[in-house]
């Protein structure tokens, strides 16, 4: 790093080194990256030398209770700190928002190796950083862990990335990337020097980067707030301890030098326990890669975890002896997948990062020439979306899939303690990891339909939990003949896992459901479909309380929404309701009895200005217009179903109306006796008996007329007339555009129907109906006999030159 700087600019870092990192001091500093083996190696080697009295983290104070659990024997990492808050006080924004960040740990995290090795040497080790909450109030609406639209972690290494410093650094590195620039000079170097020159060129860095922001972008991130108040917890630990070993990220270790020996103060808003918590929880390899929206840290895990286990080991070549076994495993598993990776090809990829770590002067290869390495031997010809195999494959590798476990002396949120008493109450094994199945007669057995509603919030929640195989799906109006669920359930960690993070929405599976619900309600506008969706799910999930609460908010999105389409779903729906009130245990019927009249009303008062729907929409809003009508016949609700008919008449009254809505609506109109058969055939007869392209419209109309009322064509024989006459009409390349449509308008008559039908072609032919429906037209040896005549004849001309071989 010396090389990179200038004479005045190395000064002013041997200062900060002097300060910072004397191991005769009763204060040491030691700067990390999160999630970087290098630091690591060196700091339990300082750990082992300056033996310290006690260890200061990083990390929200409020979580201390938590370390013994990260720390037991039981525990393996990949693990981390859940930190939640429940804004009730409005402190952030509107009131009870809430607000989540990750605290991950791997054996190489700095952070993680401390809390490690001063458990295993009986050193006491605290988090001494603000608590989340507060780092949330010290910081600006969309600066630092207030970001938007991204994962919230909180460690802050992003800060070093964004530095103008480290991108110049980049460009004069020839490094594409931070990450790339960071392993050159400080992970593959780093363990190959003091740690003395380790920590150097690390504060170097540090202060480099942090030269490019000004106190106010420093304030408005929260940084200042966090390093007082760090500071002021290394101040007070000083008084009772004479050997301390500070341990932060390196962006904060030249603000808390600044800081040392000073009084500092911090006001601290008053937080209600019950709206703050913070939990340890088992995580993943893929969740920690920064690749995955993980800002602090480093990218692939599974490359610097096999770095790691190499050190602690001992290896000559920790980096070089992890490039060959990444090229090995990637080979294996392309050659599963069919891929033509050969044992040279893998060694050519060897040579490669090797040389190129060479010309980058490196001492050994690192991830981005394992990269590089793989790119130009095993992909062959030109780089396509086929070729990518190879690096999809690799890059996978190097993230891994590793997922972590939890002892269980962990202190778990009321959450996943109510799941894991629901289930022993209901007798859910949850102690083996093998799938189960349950079968569940939900309209019989009262334990069965508790059970099916512990399913369906599990499912809900996305937990993984439990899939059901088998059953009505109320929600998507799909099977609700059916009696019995079946679900397959399997309990592993990460199930557990889930849970902890829905903790901040409540200390109950149907607590944090509920609020989940009432939030989705909240934003959800003006579409009433999903709304009554969620009213739905609440029903199914037993949350009758809800349901309630949800049908005032749904007259408001009712008078919102202005889609057909949207409303006539959502009347289906709250149909659903009304008729199954007593499998949901829905009380205040009254209510969506009400609504659901509303939304009929209004639904059907949208169906003129439907006229002119795209094709691609036309079976779909047909669908609808027949719920529609289902729903108007249900007596009990008195409808008013003038609204609906009247609707019908103006929209085939328009000129320019979708053909097939208008054989749907004729046909809609006719079962409701406000539309005369005599009329229904006639207006069938005026395409079947046109030309062009209004003729060419006949099939279509048939297949709407059909879908609302097939026995218009038992009624009269005019509508076979008029088909037989169109299908003699129309040339060979129209009857191939219109068989689609054809087949669809007679799939809705059933085979008895069908019969009928035959007969009365058959009466046109002379025909019976073993002729019209069975026998073949042709045999299968005239085919024979006529594919090779055919075959004979061209054969003829060819020889005679009257057409071309």
């Amino acid at each position: 790093m010396d090389k990179l700087l200038f004479s005045k600019e190395m000064d002013k870092i041997n200062e900060l080194c002097k300060k910072t990192f004397n191991l005769q001091e009763n204060i040491v500093y030691f700067p990390v990256r999160h999630h970087s083996p290098a630091c690591s190696f060196h700091l339990k080697k300082v750990i082992d030398e300056y033996n310290p009295e006690i260890i200061l983290i990083e990390g929200p104070s409020n979580a201390n209770d938590l370390i013994s659990s990260l720390v037991h024997e039981e525990s393996k990492t990949p693990l981390s700190i859940y930190y939640t808050y429940s804004d009730s006080k409005e402190l952030l924004g509107e009131k009870d928002d809430k607000y989540m960040c990750y605290y991950p740990f791997l054996d190489y995290s700095p952070e993680f190796v401390a809390i490690k090795t001063a458990s295993e040497k009986g050193i006491p080790a605290k988090f001494i950083d603000l608590p989340y909450e507060q780092i949330l109030i010290n910081s600006r609406q969309g600066e630092g862990i207030r970001e938007k639209f991204k994962k919230k972690n909180y460690n802050d290494d992003y800060l070093f990335a964004r530095s103008k410093f480290i991108k110049k650094l980049c460009k004069k590195q020839n490094c594409r990337s931070f990450n790339e620039l960071w392993e050159k000079l400080y992970e593959i170097d780093g363990i190959n020097i003091s740690k003395e020159a380790f920590v150097k060129n690390l504060l170097a860095y540090c202060y480099l980067s942090r030269v490019d922001y000004t106190e106010e972008m420093l304030e408005q991130e929260g940084c200042i707030a966090r390093e007082k108040y760090m500071n002021m917890q290394i101040e007070k630990h000083s008084q009772k301890y004479s050997r301390i070993l500070v341990v932060t990220g390196g962006f904060h270790t030249f603000g808390l030098v600044q800081l040392k020996g000073m009084d500092t103060k911090l006001r601290l808003k008053r937080i209600k326990k019950e709206d703050t918590g913070a939990y340890a929880m088992a995580y993943s390899f893929e969740e920690c890669d920064q690749l995955n929206g993980y800002a602090s840290g480093m990218p692939y895990i599974a490359f610097y975890s096999e770095i790691w286990n190499n050190i602690y080991d001992k290896k000559k070549n920790p980096y070089e002896d992890t490039v060959v076994h990444f090229i090995a495993k990637c080979g294996r598993e392309l050659r599963k997948k069919g891929e033509g990776i050969s044992t040279a090809d893998s060694i050519e990829a060897l040579n490669m990062a090797r040389g190129l770590a060479a010309l980058r002067d490196k001492v050994e290869c690192g991830a981005y020439e394992l990269l590089d390495g793989v790119r130009s031997s095993f992909i062959k010809g030109e780089m396509n979306i086929s070729n990518n195999a190879s690096l999809d494959t690799l890059n996978k590798l190097m993230t891994g899939d590793k997922v972590g476990i939890l002892s269980d002396v962990a202190n778990m949120p009321p959450i996943v303690l109510d799941f894991r008493d629901k289930c022993k109450s209901l007798k859910i094994n949850l102690n083996t990891t093998v799938k189960q199945q349950k079968i569940l007669n939900i309209y019989k057995i009262k334990s069965h339909r508790e059970i099916s509603r512990i399913f369906h919030m599990m499912r809900f929640l996305e937990t993984e939990f439990c899939v059901r195989t088998k059953g009505p799906d109320f929600a998507a109006s799909k099977n609700t003949n059916l009696i019995r669920e079946i679900w397959e359930y399997r309990w592993n960690p990460n199930v557990e896992t889930k849970l902890i993070e829905y903790s901040v929405y409540g200390g109950s599976l149907k607590e944090a459901v509920r609020e989940i619900i009432a939030k989705r309600m909240k934003d959800i506008g003006a579409h009433s479909e999903q709304a009554a969706e969620l009213m739905i799910n609440a029903a199914v999930m037993g949350l009758e309380e809800l349901v309630d609460k949800l049908l005032l908010q749904m007259e408001i999105i009712i008078q919102k929404d202005g889609e057909f389409y949207s409303l006539s779903e959502a009347c289906s729906k709250l149909y659903f309701l009304y008729r199954e009130k007593y499998l949901m245990d829905i009380s205040n019927t009254e209510k969506i009895e009400i609504l659901l009249k509303k939304c009929y009303e209004k639904s059907a008062s949208l169906i003129s200005g439907l006229y002119n729907i795209p094709k691609d929409d036309e079976n779909d809003i047909i669908q609808k217009l027949k719920e529609l009508y289902n729903i108007s016949m249900d007596n009990s609700l008195d409808l008013n179903d003038e609204i609906y008919s009247e609707q019908l008449k103006l929209l085939i009254s328009r000129k320019e109306c979708n053909t097939a809505l208008e054989g749907a609506a004729v046909g809609i109109l006719i079962g409701v006796n406000e539309l005369e058969i005599e009329e229904g055939i006639k207006r069938a007869k005026s395409y079947l008996y046109a030309s062009g392209e209004e003729l060419f419209k006949a099939a279509a109309y048939l297949k709407g007329l059909f879908s609302t009322s097939r026995d218009l064509i038992m009624c009269s024989s005019g509508l076979i007339d008029g088909i037989d006459h169109m299908l003699k009409e129309i040339d060979y390349e129209e009857f191939l555009k219109i068989i689609p449509e054809m087949r669809m308008a007679f799939s809705f008559f059933i085979p008895s129907e069908i019969n009928e039908i035959g007969n009365k072609v058959g009466q046109l032919y002379d025909k019976d109906l073993y002729e019209i429906l069975e026998k073949k037209p042709v045999s299968e040896e005239d085919i024979i006999l006529a594919r090779d005549l055919d075959k004979f004849a061209v054969e003829q001309l060819k020889e005679w030159g009257i057409i071309n071989s």
